[in-house]
């Protein structure tokens, strides 16, 4: 089912990211750090479960990265991402709780009205608000999930800090790419793709390609 919700600017969805790590950061009396504690800024500040499961064999659905109960306050993220199992996927399944917030912060009043429709369509146990799809990563509601994930893992002051252009003035594009994004991937517990496009963005790396938007099935 889509979920048809209001344009929201670039601007618009870092500040409501950047002022979710404010509240967190205040609310803990400590100082923000990274990597982003995504896991409890879920469990332990938004006050949402977080669990993983086989979500294809759990709603039936193929191609299923994470879904949201709003009305349980229950995120599940797909088994195949989970970092304990297979941590090459630590990335993604960051990515993905991102993802997560991201529809709870910026489309909870839509989503919580579609699952009151999905719940009256079936017989059995409630469905999820949002189910997290590689194959809808394209709708306007996903897009906007995936930039509040990237803000929200990625906060510019933090990247600004930690990539100084002065620092690899002499480097090309490809030594960046091979050496320096590597290291502020790991730092940020985020993928290398995420990253080089997060620099892109912030203008601190040329664009040797089509403007590209993150994607949740790209992570």
């Amino acid at each position: 089912m889509t979920i048809n919700v209001k344009f929201l600017s670039e601007q618009e969805m870092e500040q409501e990211a950047q002022t979710l790590l404010d509240a967190y950061c205040h609310k803990q009396g400590r100082p923000f750090q990274i990597p982003v504690p995504v896991d409890d800024i879920l469990e332990t500040h938004l006050g949402l479960s977080l669990d993983l499961d086989d979500l294809q064999k759990m709603l039936g659905i193929p191609d299923v990265l994470g879904a949201l109960w709003v009305d349980k306050r229950e995120v599940f993220i797909d088994q195949s991402l989970d970092p304990h199992e297979y941590p090459e996927m630590m990335g993604r399944y960051h990515f993905s709780v991102g993802h997560e917030i991201g529809h709870w912060c910026l489309h909870r009043p839509y989503l919580a009205n579609a699952g009151r429709q999905a719940d009256m369509s079936t017989d059995g146990e409630p469905q999820p608000a949002v189910i997290c799809r590689t194959s809808q990563a394209k709708e306007r509601i996903e897009l906007q999930a995936d930039r509040f994930a990237a803000y929200l893992l990625m906060p510019r002051s933090m990247v600004l800090k930690r990539f100084d252009p002065a620092r690899f003035q002499s480097l090309t594009r490809s030594e960046i790419m091979d050496y320096v994004v590597p290291n502020l991937a790991a730092d940020f517990a985020v993928s290398r793709s995420a990253m080089r496009i997060r620099l892109e963005n912030l203008g601190l790396l040329q664009v040797d390609h089509p403007v590209e938007q993150y994607q949740l099935e790209n992570y």
